[in-house]
């Protein structure tokens, strides 16, 4: 995603275009301000104090003028001197008025006219004095003459300049008075446009805001709130933006997605949990067949097999005995195949029980290992006279705590596959090794063996490798012998290598491990 496209930087630059726009009107109402100012500023420093000064001038030199007069016909001494001392504070006030006009910035023409005033002011201050040493001397005709005749004209030419300057100063204040208004007016109206313009700008950038980020977010918020009521008929907007909102979109679109395959494989689920169900309603009725099988099948077939051994024995056992080899072993074999399916049926009776309720048929005791060794070796040398049994282990004592009929069924099915796929005259070897804590038992044998990727599951129940499909087997013994061991607290491993043989380690604790349960 390109940095323009991204939402932080439209709205950083949003925010400072905003920023920008209120920083400008700012300044520019404040130039404007300014600009006002500096024309009341030129009034109230100029013009007015201009006109203030112009008008003491006039007021000044106008009571100048009329105290001369009066200093002409004062009748006594004594109004002449108050007269005198007028004149003379006039002519101090009229001297501070020009030190504060001359102290105001003025153009060339106004300072043309100034300095025109201030000739004719000395001219007129000079006859006025004049005419004044002549009344002092007594000459009333003569200051009375001159008063009316130069001192008259000098004031009047005096009066005439500032009057030009006074017109000037007044037309010049009345401009700059109009020049204020109109700032004034232009001000307000630019600040107003400028105000309109920033408040637009930020009407503007509110909508671009609301309409690109703030919407689309509550959009997909409202949508996510829906699905998160399981509402997947939804349409989800923005999906095509390259900025943010847009990978949160196709994110939203992507659970939306998920959550439909989700209900999707919740109905599948559900259907297959049914399936299940039925199937394992199924399964019940056949192990429930299953067992009725068995058991309806152990014991139709005992009492037949206990005739055919009975009958088998009357044989070997008659009077006088038969001198015919070929009929004693042929009776031999006869009870060898009547024990052997006779181990077959109770196997099989007792596979299915302790299948089904382990607990149930688990009953330990105090037993000797090599005992109950030596009588499953024995019982298979008889059943299987084509493969040795080879023992390893002492004549002593292995005592062990445990159900002797269960352990018998475990080492009666290892021996039993190990006999079974090995070749005639090989050999099966079961030893034992004691230890402080479990008793360990090996069968070995030098068969088939078993494929590496069968080795995993050989436990499982009712799988068979599948090297022995043209041998025959229910795929249950190894599975009993796994529960069985495991019931005992213990535990079974295969180690094996097809063409090789196998080797089989049964670890049980010894008597605090059984008795633990």
């Amino acid at each position: 995603m390109k940095l323009t496209q991204s939402i932080k930087f439209r709205m950083v630059v949003s925010l400072w275009l905003l920023f920008a726009t209120i920083a400008s009107i700012s300044i520019f109402g404040l130039g404007r301000l300014e600009r006002v100012n500096h024309e009341w500023s030129d009034i109230r420093d100029r013009w007015l104090k201009s006109t203030r000064y112009i008008g003491d001038l006039d007021n000044f030199t106008s009571d100048f003028r009329a105290a001369e007069g009066a200093f002409l016909i004062a009748a006594r001494d004594v109004d002449a001197i108050a007269i005198e001392r007028e004149m003379e504070s006039l002519d101090e006030a009229i001297s501070t008025a020009q030190r504060g006009y001359e102290s105001i910035l003025h153009d060339e023409i106004e300072l043309a006219d100034y300095r025109l005033f201030e000739k004719n002011w000395k001219s007129y201050h000079a006859e006025a004095k004049h005419t004044l040493e002549v009344m002092s001397k007594g000459d009333k005709a003569a200051a009375g003459y001159l008063f009316m005749s130069a001192s008259r004209d000098a004031f009047a030419s005096t009066s005439e300049a500032l009057g030009r300057i006074s017109d000037r100063t007044n037309t010049q204040a009345r401009l700059a008075s109009e020049r204020s208004d109109h700032a004034i007016r232009e001000a307000r109206a630019l600040i107003i446009a400028a105000a309109f313009l920033g408040v637009s700008m930020a009407l503007g950038i509110m909508h671009y805001v609301t309409r690109q980020i703030t919407d689309p977010l509550l959009e997909l918020a409202a949508s996510m709130r829906r699905l998160s009521r399981n509402e997947t008929d939804i349409q989800i907007r923005s999906t095509e933006r390259p900025d943010e909102l847009g990978e949160m979109a196709r994110s939203v679109v992507v659970f939306r997605d998920n959550a439909i395959e989700l209900q999707v494989n919740q109905q599948a689920l559900a259907t297959e949990a049914s399936m299940l169900e039925e199937k394992l309603e199924h399964e019940r009725r056949l192990s429930e067949n299953q067992r009725n099988f068995i058991s309806m099948v152990s014991h139709e077939f005992r009492t037949p097999m206990t005739i055919i051994d009975g009958h088998a024995q009357r044989l070997l056992n008659a009077r006088p005995a038969p001198r015919d080899d070929v009929v004693i072993e042929r009776a031999n074999k006869i009870r060898a195949a009547v024990r052997r399916m006779s181990v077959m049926i109770e196997g099989l009776l007792q596979t299915s029980r302790v299948i089904e309720s382990p607990s149930l048929y688990f009953h330990p005791t105090d037993l000797d290992m090599s005992a109950v060794l030596k009588d499953v070796c024995d019982l298979h040398r008889e059943i299987s006279s084509n493969v040795s049994v080879l023992e390893k282990y002492s004549d002593e004592k292995l005592p062990f705590y445990g159900d002797r009929n269960l352990i018998c069924q475990v080492f009666s099915n290892l021996i039993g596959n190990a006999i079974k796929y090995s070749c005639p005259g090989g050999a099966v070897r079961v030893e034992v090794r004691g230890r402080r804590t479990a008793l360990q038992v090996f069968v070995t044998d030098s068969g088939i063996g078993i494929p590496r990727h069968d080795v995993d599951r050989i436990f499982s129940r009712y799988y068979r490798a599948s090297n022995v499909s043209s041998i025959t087997g229910t795929g249950v013994g190894l599975y009993l012998a796994k529960i069985v061991v495991e019931l005992h607290g213990g535990v079974i491993k295969v180690r094996s290598r097809e063409g090789r043989g196998s080797l089989f380690f049964v670890s049980l604790p010894l008597e605090a491990a059984g008795r633990a349960r």
